[in-house]
C-alpha cells in the first residue's frame, strides 16, 4: 500500500507541475528535471498506468475534401 500512496504522491506533482507549465517535479524532498512537456506527460500516463487509472488515448481523424 506504501507504493501506491507514493505513485499517487508523485502523480499528483507531476500533474500539478504539468498545469502551471514548469518542468520540475518536486515531491517528498526529491525533484526532478523534465526536458520536455512530452515527456511529462508520458511519465504522467505510465503513473496512471500502473495505478490501474484510465490513460486518455488520441484519436486521429482523416478529413477529404473533393476539390472541387
Amino acid at each position: 500500500m506504501a507504493e501506491s500512496n507514493d505513485l499517487q504522491r508523485r502523480l499528483l506533482a507531476i500533474e500539478e507541475a504539468i498545469d502551471s507549465g514548469a518542468l520540475r517535479v518536486s515531491y517528498d524532498g526529491k525533484a526532478v528535471d523534465y526536458r520536455s512537456l512530452a515527456e511529462m506527460r508520458s511519465v504522467r500516463d505510465a503513473l496512471r498506468r500502473q495505478l490501474g487509472l484510465t490513460v486518455p488515448t488520441r484519436r486521429t481523424v482523416a478529413r477529404f475534401t473533393s476539390g472541387f
